[in-house]
């Protein structure tokens, strides 16, 4: 077997690292299963209400669903979208010109 011999890294310094990377894994699981999250925690949204607030159209909505630029839940016959979810989707842009115009 192979000897593997860190220089910079001393053995007591990799096992705290990997104790406290495992202690808070652990934590974080023990958590999620006692206190999952509640649905009133997460803001959902349905198609129409998150092609409003994007000011987009349901078509578009669907096809940007169908590429993978939003994320959708279903439960049922229902889709829904997730606020988080939604404000991921938007990328800053710094546009050179500014254009005058409407939002909607």
């Amino acid at each position: 077997m192979a000897k593997i011999e860190l220089n910079t890294f001393e053995f007591s310094d990799f096992e705290k690292a990997f104790d406290n990377a495992f202690n808070k894994a652990i934590k974080r699981a023990v958590e999620n299963k006692l206190f999952p999250p509640k649905i009133g925690d997460i803001d959902l949204f349905s198609r129409a209400n998150t092609a409003k607030k994007l000011c987009i159209s349901l078509p578009t909505l669907h096809d940007w669903t169908l590429e993978g630029i939003i994320k959708a839940y279903r439960i049922g016959s229902r889709v829904l979208y997730k606020k988080q979810d939604i404000e991921d989707a938007l990328i800053l842009i710094n546009p050179k010109f500014r254009k005058e115009g409407l939002s909607c």
